[in-house]
């Protein structure tokens, strides 16, 4: 990509408004021809749900996300490039988050610049791992309480897990959460988050946030973590050892993220290279996943690298 073409693209987008970007006619056309280089086809279906989306969430708040319009469109891109949606729910598989980076001016001066990334859910994860051919299956995570039958262990580099339902366990106590995942060559592995992990979580949440903690903590029966934050939680960590996975430069994996910045609702933009983040504080918020009694199966496809000619 040539510096003139670069130039010429910036300078066309500074001439939008945040919310003005996903719909251009220009853009679109960008992002159609983008998303059909990479996936073969249906970049007209997608450039017409992701601009909505775009657009709507902007522009029903533009003091908030009163961002550079060169942050959306790179926003945009990586979002075809990955072939990832910003349609909202409780299994969302990824969002926008907005953050205010320090940077310099040409004098040396510091100043403030508000950009957007993508920022990719646990689910958006297991979907990701599946396509790069990482896994082939996640069953639905299973909360285990108090007077369930359940034990694990690893042996030979093996991971077993034995769950029991007890239709009279304690509800009011959660002791685990576990997800087993199938790798594509068949083999068995596990997720599994205890209480003493998302205490150390919860202590690490209320450091952070002061005194606007996370109620999901403590919103579940009796005082204890809410369920469908737990499940979320087990997700979200579910693949700490595995491999990264290569992402736009505008992205980030959501588990990577302090927890403050955790937002379901939301999408975002990576860091410039020493840029400082000013993140808003804003509370987590996860409603309980659908019922998928099956787990979740998507056949792996290939991921297209990166790209980005910059122009429209």
């Amino acid at each position: 990509m040539s510096t003139t073409r670069f130039a010429d693209t910036v300078s066309k987008l500074q001439q939008l408004q945040p919310w003005e970007v996903p719909v251009n006619a220009e853009v679109q056309d960008h992002i159609v021809a983008l998303y059909n280089q990479v996936h073969g086809s249906g970049g007209e279906a997608f450039a017409q749900r992701e601009s909505r989306y775009l657009n709507r969430l902007i522009i029903d708040d533009k003091k908030k996300w009163n961002a550079t319009s060169l942050s959306v469109f790179l926003a945009y891109v990586d979002l075809a490039v990955k072939d990832l949606t910003l349609e909202p729910g409780a299994q969302a598989v990824c969002y926008l988050l907005n953050r205010s980076l320090r940077l310099k001016d040409g004098s040396g001066k510091d100043f403030w610049e508000n950009r957007v990334y993508i920022a990719i859910t646990g689910y958006g994860e297991i979907l990701m791992r599946q396509r790069a051919g990482q896994i082939r299956h996640c069953d639905t995570p299973t909360v285990v309480y108090e007077g369930d039958r359940f034990s694990y262990e690893e042996a030979d580099g093996r991971k077993h897990v034995s769950y029991g339902l007890n239709l009279s366990h304690n509800p009011a106590n959660p002791v685990a959460c576990f997800m087993k995942i199938t790798r594509i060559d068949g083999s068995i592995d596990y997720a599994i988050i205890l209480p003493e992990g998302w205490r150390r979580l919860q202590a690490y949440s209320d450091r952070q946030n002061g005194d606007h903690k996370n109620t999901l903590y403590t919103s579940g029966i009796g005082g204890t973590i809410d369920t469908g934050f737990l499940i979320a939680k087990c997700v979200k960590h579910a693949f700490k050892s595995y491999p990264k996975l290569p992402i736009g430069k505008g992205m980030v994996m959501e588990a990577d993220l302090p927890e403050e910045e955790q937002m379901p609702d939301y999408y975002s933009m990576g860091d410039t290279p020493g840029a400082e983040p000013k993140a808003p504080r804003q509370p987590e918020s996860f409603a309980e996943p659908a019922d998928h009694s099956e787990g979740i199966t998507i056949d792996p496809t290939a991921e297209g690298d990166t790209f980005d000619d910059g122009t429209f």
